[in-house]
């Protein structure tokens, strides 16, 4: 059996990997797991009449939704995705880095991923 956050993993990536086949990239986006076992996604919307808001006020907003529904006891477990590139050694890789949220803690979890034709490949990245 699944545990929730293998759960989260798993439908983020798939929702990543239909926004990087299709657009190349994505803004940030979460999903959850609330108190009766369902799994959530989540996403918001900044009023910007750019196409390309900054994804940092977007993120404040995913992580402010997300802290109110684990205070109010709603979710038990919570996840923000969120593209990237880490540049190392003179290279840059494409990752998504995915935020958990529980109630006593936060933490993550990093993915290296290449597109290759239509089809996405995802590598854990173990510090």
């Amino acid at each position: 059996m699944e545990s929730n956050e293998e759960r989260l993993i798993n439908g983020i990536i798939q929702q990543a990997e239909v926004f990087l086949l299709d657009a190349g990239e994505f803004f940030p986006f979460g999903s959850s797991i609330d108190v009766n076992n369902r799994f959530i996604p989540i996403g918001d919307y900044l009023n910007d009449k750019d196409e390309r808001p900054e994804s940092l006020p977007l993120i404040a907003l995913l992580e402010k939704g997300i802290k109110n529904e684990l205070e109010n006891k709603r979710y038990i477990i919570a996840a923000i995705a969120v593209d990237g590139l880490i540049k190392e050694s003179g290279r840059s890789f494409d990752v998504i880095q995915i935020r958990f949220f529980e109630a006593e803690r936060t933490y993550n979890i990093l993915f290296q991923y290449f597109v290759e034709g239509k089809k996405v490949k995802f590598i854990p990245v173990y510090a």
